[in-house]
């Protein structure tokens, strides 16, 4: 009887470890590793409009949450149609019309309603938005300028073949052949700017009505909400997450 229930004690142990494990299998960036990769939501990726799951990289990971931003450019969209109501609402991200349709049409068309439910808001901006000018300055979480080109460039990331054809810019090839895509943030020198990413790898702005600037999103992923249901968290396989059931 002792034997049987040391025996169950340790499948209850072993059961829960793998558990938490499983929960825990989400980790941030850091630079011997790099990055964890997940699946999560759908949208169209290829040139004729296929959808395929959408490929995020895990930034940071706290007691709360995930902090996740896509790892393509998705689509081509402006900012803010109007610079000149841009200039006086550009300090609130929530307010644009970019906000307005990730968290409306962008949502419904890459989530589910389980899959929304995974999601927590980001302050007033809502559970889809973008990154910030300050995520892009830290290397602690691979990002950051850097002085010179290469392909492991932080702040440089690449259109999907959907994006490209509807519209998304694309810079030279010697460049990179990567795309520009906004942050949230207003510029500080023309309110009627956004901040985006340049050629060069480096933060800049543009004007906000401008439609081939590349988008991003990022979300955060609420923990004990999902489950791990395969794949083993590289970019080539990533995570795949769905609602804890």
């Amino acid at each position: 009887m002792k034997r049987f229930c040391a025996f169950l004690c340790a499948v209850l142990l072993l059961t829960a470890a793998a558990a938490g494990a499983e929960e825990n299998a989400l980790r941030g960036y850091n630079r011997a590793d790099g990055y964890v990769y997940v699946t999560l939501g759908q949208y169209p990726q290829t040139k004729d409009g296929g959808v395929l799951p959408i490929l995020w990289r895990v930034l940071t990971v706290d007691d709360e949450k995930a902090y996740l931003c896509s790892e393509y450019i998705l689509f081509a969209r402006e900012m803010h149609s109007s610079l000149k109501e841009y200039s006086m609402i550009g300090a609130d991200f929530g307010q644009t019309e970019l906000s307005a349709y990730l968290n409306g049409e962008f949502t419904e068309q890459a989530f589910t309603e389980e899959e929304l439910s995974l999601l927590l808001p980001c302050e007033t901006y809502g559970k889809v938005f973008l990154l910030d000018t300050a995520d892009l300055k830290n290397k602690d979480i691979g990002m950051g300028e850097k002085t010179k080109l290469s392909q492991s460039d932080g702040l440089r990331a690449w259109g999907t073949e959907y994006a490209i054809a509807n519209g998304l810019f694309v810079y030279l090839k010697r460049y990179g052949s990567h795309s520009p895509y906004w942050v949230r943030n207003q510029s500080t020198t023309d309110k009627r700017h956004g901040r985006c990413t340049k050629a060069t790898a480096v933060l800049g702005h543009i004007e906000s009505g401008r439609d081939n600037e590349g988008v991003r999103p990022a979300v955060y992923l609420k923990n004990g909400s999902y489950d791990i249901a395969g794949g083993s968290g590289t970019k080539d396989d990533p995570y795949v997450i769905r609602p804890k059931e």
